[in-house]
């Protein structure tokens, strides 16, 4: 049986890169690639090989001036997608914009940097329904439409915090997406954090979507979905990240989300 279910504290320096596929014997489980702490010219490489031999970004991640990680999968999906990096806010809005009138829409969103000058990332991907996309919200008015969202049918399914320590941003994209039900934290200590953890897990809660804040602070989607063997990692270096990687993927573990800020990495496995 797996471990499941697990939060942890891993303190390292220095900066990684993995690339890797499932560990031998793994069921039906697509081919994967996963990376970090990549530079932008690194990671436009990446994309363009990976794309080339038909994998495709589930989740992106942009921090500390422009260090790239994602997850990538073969699974044969046939949906029409892009990835796009380094944009302004006004370069997201444009892309954004373009996206829709294509019938596309954010899957995983990114940020870095001060609120008057981000750096974004994102995943767009051909699909219908209805969807909400969020960006520069602060702490309240990301509860806000999280409660919004929410009373419209509406659950989280991309987020990211970004600014400075004394003023953090949030943006989130809000999917008709079914799966069980949901609820949102922000601003929580990795104590608090670890605290909403345990006492959600008791309920049959596990965490879905996770970011660090630049004040060190994390935000998280909790799902009550029936999915049971998952893994929860955070305040880890990304070296912390690597070692805790390699230890999941021995155990048929790959990651579905990784998210940075500042050196202090955080992930979910499944």
């Amino acid at each position: 049986m797996r471990t499941t279910g697990k939060i942890a504290v891993v303190a390292s320096v220095l900066a990684g890169v993995v690339v890797t596929a499932p560990a031998a014997g793994a069921q039906a489980a697509p081919a994967w690639v996963a990376y970090h702490g990549v530079g932008a010219e690194q990671s436009v490489v990446k994309a363009k090989q990976l794309k080339k031999s038909g994998y495709r970004p589930i989740t992106v991640n942009v921090s500390d001036g422009e260090r790239y990680a994602a997850v990538w999968v073969k699974d044969g999906s046939s949906t029409g997608w892009g990835i796009w990096q380094g944009m302004s806010a006004g370069g997201y809005q444009k892309r954004f914009d373009a996206g829709v009138k294509q019938g596309a829409q954010p899957v995983s969103v990114s940020a870095t940097g001060p609120a008057g000058s981000p750096v974004f990332t994102a995943v767009f991907a051909k699909k219908s329904g209805k969807f909400l996309a969020k960006s520069g919200l602060t702490g309240a008015r990301f509860a806000a439409v999280n409660e919004r969202a929410a009373g419209d049918g509406l659950t989280l399914t991309s987020i990211d915090a970004y600014g400075t320590a004394d003023d953090v941003r949030y943006v989130g994209v809000w999917s008709a997406e079914s799966g069980g039900p949901w609820s949102f934290t922000y601003g929580k200590s990795r104590q608090q954090h670890e605290s909403e953890f345990y006492a959600r897990k008791d309920k049959g809660f596990r965490p879905v979507k996770i970011a660090v804040a630049p004040d060190g602070t994390y935000a998280a989607v909790w799902r009550k979905d029936g999915v049971k063997d998952w893994a929860h990692y955070v305040d880890m270096s990304a070296t912390g990240y690597q070692k805790r990687f390699n230890d999941l993927k021995g155990k048929g573990f790959q990651p579905v989300q990784v998210n940075a800020e500042n050196g202090v990495y955080a992930a979910i496995w499944q």
